[in-house]
Parts: structure tokens; sequence; C-alpha cells
């Protein structure tokens, strides 16, 4: 199904054809809307999408906005119903991120697992093909998807290139804060935290790189042209709780990002009063950048007149983080 220019976000009572493609998208991923009007957004809608926002580690809110558009359109691809290549505009889904795990947990480096088919996976693909016998041209095709998964299904599970290499470079990296490369985002009413942020870590001799911009892949793209070795991001809610968010799907997890958003939330505890958890969500911004990458989801409650205190607490973490990257 292609995706087709919709006005988002879609909320109670918004009507007409792209409700009609919503519903047809949900139930496509195994989420279906019981109503009689297929073209009225009602409570049973915002029920599915609700569900559908759990189950795909978002923001849980009912509505439809850019975020979980692009969510549902990249579940809507299932693995080995399309041919895979690289091409303008790059393809995105659930079926390239799929590729991605399997080539990596046999040793091909596709590059971080966020389901876009960019240089990296194009050369995994290729690599593959040539050691597997097969013609090279680094288009998953379906000689090469039945390949891949006779192999990875006969193979024993191990852990996606992806991650080994996060790991290997949080290990190797310098134990301190100078001259780290670091992003600090303000995604959604935080630019007083974002700053204190930024400005803690530049005292202590890190080059930040401070985003005003509510988009996530904005925020991931300027990340990873900066090469970022951390990212930090900050939006404000209208709920009461105060958590720090990472990269995870069902079958990968950043090794690097659920270390430090533990590390944070529990700085940030004491701080503000509120006891906080470390969430695997896929956030674009998170799935995007291609580093350890946290997003701080604070209740704007617990946050005024606190810009500077949480950004010491912020500051110890990533101090802690930095000196010893793995758990003890």
């Amino acid at each position: 199904m292609d995706e087709p220019q919709i006005d988002l976000p879609l909320t109670l009572d918004a009507s007409g054809p792209e409700v009609v493609d919503l519903h047809a998208r949900l139930s496509m991923v195994g989420y279906q809307v019981k109503t009689l009007q297929p073209n009225l957004f009602g409570p049973e809608t915002s029920d599915a999408v609700l569900v559908f926002q759990r189950g795909r580690g978002l923001d849980e809110t009912g509505v439809v906005d850019a975020e979980t558009w692009a969510s549902l359109v990249d579940a809507c691809h299932h693995f080995g119903e399309r041919l895979l290549c690289r091409r303008t505009p790059m393809m995105r889904g659930d079926d390239v991120a799929e590729l991605q795990l399997m080539l990596g947990s046999l040793g091909f480096d596709a590059g971080w697992i966020d389901g876009v088919f960019g240089a990296d996976t194009e050369e995994a693909v290729a690599d593959f093909q040539r050691n597997a016998g097969l013609p090279v041209d680094g288009v998953a095709d379906p000689a090469t998807i039945t390949t891949l998964t006779r192999l990875r299904l006969s193979a024993n599970a191990a852990r996606p290139v992806a991650a080994v290499r996060e790991q290997e470079a949080l290990r190797h990296g310098s134990g301190g804060l100078v001259g780290r490369r670091v992003v600090v985002g303000d995604l959604d009413r935080a630019p007083s935290v974002a700053g204190a942020i930024g400005a803690a870590l530049r005292r202590e001799g890190a080059r930040v790189l401070l985003l005003h911009h509510p988009d996530g892949e904005t925020h991931a793209k300027a990340a990873n042209q900066f090469d970022a070795e951390m990212y930090v991001g900050v939006m404000l809610t209208d709920g009461d709780s105060c958590d720090a968010a990472f990269y995870e799907t069902d079958a990968f997890s950043s090794y690097g990002g659920r270390h430090l958003a533990t590390l944070i939330v529990d700085a940030l505890s004491p701080v503000l009063g509120s006891a906080g958890a470390a969430l695997g969500k896929r956030l674009s911004v998170l799935r995007r950048t291609r580093m350890p990458a946290v997003l701080l989801q604070l209740s704007a409650d617990c946050v005024t007149d606190n810009a500077d205190e949480i950004a010491g607490a912020v500051l110890s973490a990533t101090e802690a983080w930095v000196a010893a990257p793995e758990p003890v």
C-alpha cells in the first residue's frame, strides 16, 4: 500500500477517505476496528490506535499524529512481501528492519537497525549474496530473502553486528566528557531545560550541539551529521510521569541508550520528587539516531523553576555513563 499525503493529526470525529485508509492499515497489522462507519474516527478507532501505540512503543494518545502514522505505514510492510532495494526516496518499513536484523545476526553489517534501506544495508545485502553464491546486486529479491531466511533459521541466534559495535564503542571510548560530541534537543516546550543541560555539559568540556525543533527525525539527522556520541532530548508532557526513553524493538535494544536512560532516571528522581522509569520505545528520534540516545519526557508540573537542578542531575548521570558505560 502506497503512502498517501494526508492531513494530520487524525482525532475523534475526523471523517473521510483518510479515516477509511487508517482503518484499513490498522486491520492489516492486526487491529480490527469494529465500526458501522468506516469513514468516521470514533471511540473504537481511538481505542485501536491506543493499543497499536502501546504495542509499538509510542506515546499513548489515541491520536494519529505524524509519529503514529509513520509507524503504522512501517508496520504494514511485512518481510518477504516486496522487493527491497536502495532508491530515492529510501525504502522504509518493518520489513527493512527485519532484513537488517537478520543480516546483522549472521554477521553482515547492515548498520543501525532503523528500518531504512540505505548504503550500509545495500552493502550488507551484496556481501551476503556474495557469500551465499547468489547474483550480487545489493537487492533483496525473493531468492535472496529465501536464502537469508533459511540460513537465519538454521543458525544459532546471535547478537546483531549493530549491537556488538555499539557495545565495543562504549568500552573503548574515553572516560570523560572533554571533547565528547553531544547533541541536546528540545522537542516540545523545553528550551530552558535543554539549554541548561547543554550549558552544564559544555562547562565540563563537551562539544554540544543544541537543537530546537519539534520533529524527531530532524534531530536524528542533525545528530548523525554531527557524528554525535550521545543524544539527549527533552520534551514536556501534560502527564504526571518523568521518564527517560531509549530505542528498543521486540528484537533489538540500544545497549548504551538503556544504561544511560536508567542512570538519568535514578539521578532525576530525587530532584523531581517523582519516581520515573527507563522505557524502551520506537520513537523516530531514538530509532534514527546512530548513537546511544535518550528522550526525557518530563511532566510540565515537575520542571517548573527546576531547569538547573535537572541539568545537574543529567550531567551527573552522563558523567557516570562515560566513566562506566556498562551496567555493573
